[in-house]
């Protein structure tokens, strides 16, 4: 159903055809308000509930910072956990929550960030997968699937920039964009189509790959590795390209190691071969089971079957363990080769 905003003329149509300025259009003056939590619309924006009370007004309830990477000392999910790593090819039973707004100071300006979260709605998903975003990332991700796949977003209803007496910071607008995106990217996110669009994994993968790949390149481990984990879960859940999984895994791998984590250095490589299978070309393959093979030799485990399979891999591709790329160079190389 359309928003009441929209209905009432708070909106523009959305022109796909704007110029990436037109896509800008959530910057507003400092000085005005600032916040930093969950919003929810439900009236008058002078009274402040409880969620659960069912009054009018916004909630806000303040962002929880117990998960921020400086206070972690672990960071886990299923694979680390033991119980492995499915990947599919039809993104089926996810669901996009945007659970909270966010206003940002930036210099002269103010930017209002909508907290996204993916989920899988069968069974229990202790895979955390949150991402940032404005509104300008959601409108360059609909103006290139509206350039190259038009009939798919038939129906789709998307916001297009205020004008008039509303502000990008009211919380009414808010509340209908929240609203919109989520329902856009509900609708699109089953088309194979749209799922492998560079645009789509520009949305939703690569900042935050591209990120830790530069964490990674300065030492900054802890930082990298929660970027890259929130990055995987995404990557697995919306079936991205499976070699860039692996890549992911392997970026992982080396970070464990690093950190002298060597059995969920393990497991995650052990993730990573099993995805690379029989394909003796991919250039992830030697040094996966080179690291895996000194793995297995610190955790004191056996190692006979990973070293016959890398003998056999040499023979096959006539590539020696020590003309190849090392897993380290791969993962901080990955996105200037």
């Amino acid at each position: 159903m359309q928003s009441s905003l929209e209905s009432s003329g708070f909106f523009e149509t959305f022109n796909s055809d704007a110029d990436d300025f037109d896509l800008e259009d959530d910057d507003f003056p400092t000085g005005t308000m600032s916040f930093n939590g969950r919003l929810v619309i439900s009236g008058s924006p002078n009274v402040f509930p409880v969620l659960e009370t069912g009054g009018r007004g916004i909630v806000f309830v303040p962002e929880d910072k117990s998960t921020d990477c400086d206070g972690d000392d672990h960071i886990d999910d299923s694979i680390c956990r033991g119980y492995g790593m499915s990947v599919n090819t039809d993104p089926q039973n996810i669901k996009f929550d945007i659970i909270s707004t966010r206003i940002n100071e930036n210099q002269r300006k103010q930017h209002v960030f909508y907290t996204l979260m993916v989920l899988k709605t069968e069974g229990v998903d202790t895979d955390k997968a949150l991402i940032d975003r404005r509104y300008s990332d959601f409108a360059a991700l609909y103006k290139a699937l509206k350039k190259d796949h038009s009939k798919l977003l038939e129906g789709v209803n998307f916001p297009g920039k205020v004008f008039g007496q509303k502000s990008n910071l009211n919380p009414e607008v808010i509340e209908a964009r929240r609203c919109a995106f989520e329902s856009f990217l509900q609708k699109v996110h089953t088309h194979k189509e749209v799922l492998h669009h560079p645009a789509y994994r520009k949305f939703f993968y690569l900042p935050e790959l591209c990120e830790a790949t530069e964490h990674l390149k300065g030492g900054e481990l802890k930082h990298s590795l929660k970027l890259l984990l929130n990055s995987l879960h995404l990557q697995v859940k919306l079936c991205d390209q499976v070699r860039e999984i692996i890549a992911t895994l392997a970026a992982i791998v080396v970070i464990h190691e690093a950190q002298s984590k060597f059995e969920e250095a393990d497991r995650y490589a052990t993730a990573a071969l099993e995805l690379i299978d029989e394909d003796h070309y991919c250039s992830y393959l030697i040094p996966l089971l080179d690291t895996t093979a000194r793995l297995r030799w610190k955790l004191k485990k056996d190692k006979s079957t990973i070293e016959r399979h890398l003998a056999h891999v040499q023979r096959t591709s006539g590539i020696d363990v020590d003309c190849a790329f090392t897993l380290r160079e791969l993962a901080v190389t990955r996105f200037s080769m």
